[in-house]
């Protein structure tokens, strides 16, 4: 039985940028520029994320600076 992943999805540029607390031309630049945030385009369904994924993504650490070993 597939997963029910209703409760995390976000359909939409407004619910992404919203949830992550961007503006709607930030989840469009993200797409557009091929930034690592995952965030979903299918044809016919439009932008969408899930809400696990984009948290992940936030608590990264991807833009901190290498630490000297």
């Amino acid at each position: 039985m597939a997963e029910d992943t209703s409760a995390d999805r976000l359909d939409g540029a407004t619910a992404i940028a919203h949830y992550v607390g961007k503006k709607e031309r930030w989840v469009y630049l993200a797409r557009e520029q091929g930034w690592s945030v995952p965030i979903r385009k299918r044809d016919g369904f439009g932008l969408y994320a899930f809400k696990s994924e984009l948290d992940a993504y936030l608590r990264g650490d991807d833009s901190l600076p290498a630490t000297p070993t």
